[in-house]
Parts: structure tokens; sequence; C-alpha cells
């Protein structure tokens, strides 16, 4: 993407209150939206009917620090959490969202805690 993308994006109105959620047609990404702007992705797998593979997250460098990326994976958690899903966070950012936030490791497959080694 270009520079001027770039100055686009910080020059945005950046109000944290209109953060919100999509998630892609096919189940293999979400992402967190300004208006109608990405600033966070999580690239994941759906894995049969009862678990969520999350491979790869990322925030642009300009929305880095406003919490942006833990909202995103607060809500992919909650949402697999009320699907009666669980997760495998490969992704190094949500496994260290995990341990941080230990109210969401019931939502790590269970074969899978281990690895976390939490």
């Amino acid at each position: 993407m270009g520079l001027a993308y770039y100055e686009h994006m910080t020059s945005m109105a950046t109000d944290d209150a209109a953060l919100r959620f999509e998630r892609e047609p096919g189940d293999r990404r979400y992402r967190a939206l300004i208006g109608s702007n990405e600033v966070a992705f999580s690239e994941v797998d759906v894995i049969g009917e009862k678990s969520l593979l999350i491979k790869h997250t990322e925030v642009l460098p300009e929305f880095e620090g406003r919490s942006i990326g833990g909202n995103l994976m607060r809500h992919i958690l909650s949402e697999a959490r009320s699907q009666g899903r669980s997760v495998i966070p490969i992704c190094p950012y949500a496994a260290a969202y995990i341990k941080r936030n230990p109210e969401f490791l019931d939502c790590v497959r269970e074969d899978y805690r281990a690895a976390l080694r939490i």
C-alpha cells in the first residue's frame, strides 16, 4: 500500500468508541474497523465444527498502543465461547493475550493448553 493510504489512515478520525468488528465471508478473517477503515485483523481457520485456529494478528503501526489488538482478541474469544468453539492460538499475540487474561483459558482447546505453559 502506498504512502497516500497511510497518510489517510493517520489523518482519519480515530475515536476508539467507533471501533467495530467484522468477520470475513468464509470464516477466515476477523477485521477491526474504525469507520470503514481496517485498522487490525486476525487470520483464522475453522477446524471442524468445534475449533478455531488463530494464526496471525496484526495492527497497523499507527494504531498500536490503543488496545485495538486486545479488543479484537477479546471479540474473537468471546464469539468462539458463545458458539461453543475452542481455540488453538498459534499466533504469538493471541497466546500472549490469553496468558495475560486467564479468564479466556477455558476457550483454549484442552489438548493445546499445555503448549501455552499456563
